[in-house]
């Protein structure tokens, strides 16, 4: 897989090396985000003798190279190996030369946090639909300070309780992509970890970036309608 050229100067010091190097990211975040890309790609329809590596112009969701990746990023799901925030930051800046990389990354955070959800127990998932508001509001918050521990690498996360408050230093998405859409993918999985537990649907304002000069990145939850 092709890396960017582009270097960050924030990580160029040996303890920012360091920290940058260490794993302490599931490897859910690539296998999603590359399977995201993948299904992205894939024609809507397929007629039953069409040859789709002559018929369609290559797609990189498509590669051989991505499918390979899959594959790899598969196994160390399997293995539970954490993987490390600089290579989580190659694969970022891959997706981001695409123009719909900010909706790849919305799907890709969604899917994090549905698997999230899935491995709840049937009854707890069960309990949340009885339970009144405010305490579902509580198990979203958890929930989400579970889900962005295995996410943000080695970003500082805080959570403010309500309005429930995203905030993440030396975020890698911001980091890796100077536009921000990358951040889509947080924003993605925290719509979606307080959806599945409150069961109302939230609208994420990314307030502050760290892409664009804010001290961090800032996301904020409000319900929808």
């Amino acid at each position: 897989m092709r890396q960017s050229e582009s270097t960050l100067r924030s990580a160029d010091t040996p303890a920012a090396t360091k920290r940058t190097r260490a794993r302490t990211i599931t490897p859910l975040f690539p296998l999603f985000l590359l399977e995201t890309l993948r299904d992205s790609d894939r024609p809507e329809e397929i007629l039953e003798d069409e040859d789709v590596t002559v018929s369609l112009p290559r797609r990189l969701g498509l590669s051989d190279v991505v499918m390979t990746q899959i594959r790899h990023f598969q196994g160390e799901v399997r293995s539970r190996r954490l993987q490390s925030a600089a290579s989580m930051m190659d694969l970022v800046r891959l997706v981001v030369r695409r123009p719909d990389a900010e909706e790849i990354f919305v799907q890709a955070g969604r899917r994090v946090a549905q698997h999230a959800w899935e491995q709840r127990s049937g009854t707890m998932r069960s309990a949340l639909r009885i339970t009144p508001t405010p305490l579902t509001r509580l198990a979203a918050r958890r929930a989400a300070r579970r889900l962005f521990k295995r996410l943000v690498g080695d970003g500082q996360l805080s959570l403010a309780r309500w309005p429930v408050v995203l905030t993440v230093r030396q975020s890698l998405t911001a980091r890796a992509d100077p536009t921000g859409a990358a951040c889509a993918f947080y924003a993605g999985a925290f719509s979606e970890i307080m959806q599945l537990h409150t069961r109302k649907r939230y609208r994420v304002l990314h307030e502050e970036c760290l892409a664009h000069g804010a001290p961090a990145c800032r996301w904020t939850v409000e319900i929808e309608g």
